[in-house]
């Protein structure tokens, strides 16, 4: 590498084998690549020096704690590489850059949709018998609400547009000049459930969907349902 420009020259950990071993180095490279989000997500977690001293550095004690089972096998739900991709695709970012973070953005349509097949997937897993599905929702300046029902139904939005000047005061508090809460609501009518939240992403992230089906199946056994 002589006279090349080495961005981390005092600080590189490497891997390195014999020749007859080249085949389980290759496989360990193969693993390391599969399993990259949650290595990143674990790292993100374990690091005393990622986010307070430098914003994408990490000591070379994080990489050494790194686990590597020897059957390759972490043993994850797929809940918890949800978390893990939530980590390292969402968080990391945010906390390094606040609201100029992409996450802090009105939430993509793509995103809505993938908010939906986990949520669902959670209630699901609770009451097979009559599905949860989706239905379509409205979508105002600044708010997002989501509905779903067990089984089959419609939601009539006639009137929704009413409601514009209504949902700042529902889902902001201002409380002094420096303290705004934000809140979450959940409503629920007959076999209907509702979600209303602000419209940035961070609220409509498929880790969400994982603490608000936990949220809702818990309102659901208190009501006997």
């Amino acid at each position: 590498m002589d006279g090349h420009y080495l961005a981390y020259k005092h600080e590189i950990v490497g891997l390195a084998a014999p020749a007859e071993q080249l085949g389980a180095l290759s496989a360990i490279n193969d693993w390391l690549f599969r399993e990259a989000t949650v290595l990143r997500a674990y790292v993100a977690g374990i690091s005393a020096r990622l986010f307070t001293q430098r914003a994408t550095a990490i000591l070379s004690a994080d990489v050494l704690a790194v686990p590597y089972p020897e059957d390759h096998d972490l043993d994850l739900s797929e809940n918890e590489r949800i978390v893990a991709a939530d980590v390292v695709e969402h968080q990391r970012e945010f906390i390094r850059l606040g609201t100029g973070a992409a996450v802090m953005r009105p939430a993509p349509g793509e995103a809505l949709a993938e908010f939906d097949d986990v949520f669902a997937r959670q209630i699901n897993a609770v009451y097979p018998r009559t599905a949860l599905k989706a239905l379509p929702g409205q979508r105002w300046p600044g708010a997002i609400c989501k509905a779903y029902v067990f089984g089959d139904g419609e939601v009539d939005w006639t009137g929704a547009d009413g409601l514009r000047q209504k949902l700042d005061a529902l889902l902001q508090e201002r409380r002094g000049t420096s303290l705004t809460i934000t809140r979450i609501t959940r409503l629920y009518d007959d076999g209907f459930v509702f979600l209303l939240k602000p419209d940035r992403h961070r609220f409509w992230t498929p880790a969400i969907a994982l603490r608000d089906a936990d949220d809702v199946l818990a309102d659901l056994r208190a009501q006997g349902f």
